[in-house]
């Protein structure tokens, strides 16, 4: 009928709003989702978008500076999940970010709406707390902004059989972690100087001997060093962990996921060859690396 195929075009073109959104801004994560089958990857994209938006309520360029607005309008966002994942209100308000996300939670019913509000608690986190003092502090953190990611595209990547999606939860978070700590590591130097922020455990800069004047000076010294091969050492085991859980997925998941995997482990690799210095140089891949 005309309206189906009216409906249609307006999904394709919503999906294909998520995919350039998902391609410009975390280009890793990208190429990852190339080698997804088709269906998959557009759930992924609609998936990314919605998290790329709760992220720039707090962190985009046209973010309010006010802590107070931002936090009304992660409550506001907060509604908009529940009025979404209730179907409340049809299509009314929604944008084409909106429709491609609504129907992806149609194509794939066993998706949980917790992961989607611990990201936004995630958020939440980002405009109160500058610091963590400890890892279990910054785990969590790591948890709400990463590895719910993993548990939101699970029912996405579907498991292997005989495997229940409660099995892959752990590897699936252990994979969040990973890549966070990774994203961490990579823009010490820019979160440092454009947002004031530190995010690596106050307890581990201690341990090392890192003051955070020297820090925010971009000393990179013996004691920085080995605070770096301590925080790229918690990583690997992350992937680790990871790994060992990629053949709980189904079989068509589990080339993109362990794709992923390498791709991020890759700018670890990266941070060692600049001798450690992510304070004046980011660690990157090129597309020849690639």
């Amino acid at each position: 009928t005309p309206a189906r195929q009216a409906r249609e075009s307006q999904l394709d073109s919503a999906y294909e709003e998520c995919k350039k959104l998902t391609s410009e801004y975390a280009k890793t994560f990208f190429l990852a989702t190339l080698a997804m089958e088709p269906l998959q990857a557009k759930a992924t994209w609609a998936i990314y978008a919605w998290c790329r938006r709760v992220d720039e309520i707090v962190d985009g360029p046209k973010a309010d500076p006010n802590p107070e607005t931002q936090r009304k309008l992660l409550e506001e966002w907060m509604a908009r999940l529940d009025s979404m994942w209730s179907d409340r209100g049809g299509q009314a308000g929604l944008d084409s970010f909106d429709l491609a996300f609504k129907d992806m939670l149609q194509q794939y019913p066993g998706s949980d709406i917790e992961p989607y509000r611990d990201m936004i608690r995630g958020m939440q986190m980002d405009i109160d707390d500058r610091r963590y003092e400890t890892w279990e502090e910054l785990y969590l953190y790591c948890y709400r902004v990463a590895a719910t990611v993993g548990l939101m595209t699970l029912p996405v990547m579907g498991t292997a059989k005989g495997v229940g999606v409660d099995d892959a939860r752990t590897p699936a978070v252990a994979l969040g972690i990973a890549l966070q700590i990774t994203n961490i590591l990579r823009d010490v130097g820019e979160d440092a100087r454009d947002r004031g922020r530190i995010y690596l455990p106050i307890e581990d800069l201690k341990r090392f001997g890192v003051t955070e004047r020297s820090r925010n000076g971009g000393a990179v010294d013996e004691n920085y060093r080995n605070l770096m091969k301590f925080e790229i050492a918690r990583a690997r085991q992350y992937y680790k962990e990871a790994e060992e859980g990629i053949a709980l997925l189904a079989p068509g998941a589990q080339l993109p996921v362990a794709v992923a995997a390498e791709l991020y482990k890759g700018i670890l690799d990266e941070l060692e060859k600049n001798d450690y210095d992510n304070f004046n140089k980011r660690a990157f891949l090129s597309r020849e690396q690639v």
